[in-house]
């Protein structure tokens, strides 16, 4: 295969029996060729392993004691041979177009750019609850998206396609709360290294939603640790840059509506009440809404 247009797809698994048969299924499908798959097992101690022996064929699969999420992604990295970096979850699936359409329109944007792209929510049976429509800021220049990338959130990572050159850059932090690894990696990758984002309006993955992810637990813990990430990587940038970001976000934030600024209090006051078992539903409500109103 030609490296210049390989994707790395790689998958980090802990404990992912239930649904991983689907996940890998479904990147093997998939109507562009060139493509590798790097499966990093993260110690899982269910059938895991037993499940990617049956594809060892198909893909590379790394075994490593649970050294966490962000530990089994540089894992991966540091084996990719391909142009883009595609990591993706094993609760997740790709559509077969996924990345065809994700590679045809990288190689029309600049190379220091980050693909992403709406995406569907899916039950655990894989059943369509709805589809997450993320806002396009195609046509903002880096410095404003940069303002609302600092604000929280905007990407689903597991629609993303990024290139490799950014990881000779930096790497996936294995210091911060896993749920933040992309986001940490997002605003190095905005602020540090001025890398374009870039939205394709259609939704190319079926996100799964389901009782045991980690994506919405601990909530309150995850935004004060969000806080700690953005001044930390403020931080790099000089004076005068940092200065106009910080200026930008307070009147971006003052500047937001009412019921964006109550569904983000709603948010912090219901997942205190919530146990750790609780129904992601009404988490998932919130963030949805929070994302779209930003």
């Amino acid at each position: 295969m030609d490296k210049q247009v390989l994707v790395s797809v790689i998958i980090p698994v802990y404990n992912s029996e239930k649904f991983l048969p689907e996940c890998l299924d479904s990147v093997l499908n998939q109507t562009y060729n060139d493509i590798e798959i790097i499966v990093v097992n993260d110690g899982s101690t269910d059938d895991s392993m037993q499940i990617l022996q049956k594809y060892s064929d198909k893909i590379t699969i790394i075994s490593q004691d649970n050294q966490g999420l962000a530990s089994a992604l540089n894992s991966g990295i540091n084996l990719m041979h391909g142009k883009w970096f595609k990591w993706f979850s094993p609760d997740d699936m790709m559509y077969p177009n996924t990345i065809e359409i994700l590679v045809n329109k990288a190689i029309q944007l600049p190379e220091n750019t980050i693909i992403y792209s709406n995406w569907d929510i899916v039950d655990k049976s894989g059943k369509k609850l709805r589809s997450f429509t993320e806002s396009n800021y195609n046509k903002l220049d880096s410095f404003d998206f940069n303002v609302r990338l600092l604000d929280g959130q905007q990407i689903n990572v597991n629609t993303t396609l990024i290139p490799k050159n950014l990881f000779t850059k930096f790497t996936m932090n294995e210091n911060i709360d896993p749920i933040l690894v992309d986001y940490d990696f997002f605003l190095k990758a905005g602020l540090l290294e001025k890398t374009k984002f870039y939205l394709i309006s259609e939704p190319l993955i079926k996100f799964r939603v389901h009782d045991t992810q980690l994506s919405h637990k601990n909530i309150n813990k995850s935004l004060e640790e969000l806080k700690s990430t953005r001044k930390e990587i403020l931080s790099n940038l000089d004076e005068d840059k940092k200065d106009q970001y910080v200026k930008a976000l307070e009147k971006y934030n003052k500047q937001k509506p009412i019921s964006k600024k109550s569904l983000e209090l709603g948010l912090k006051i219901i997942s205190s009440f919530l146990s750790s078992n609780a129904t992601d539903k009404i988490l998932v409500f919130y963030l949805n809404k929070i994302r779209r109103t930003r």
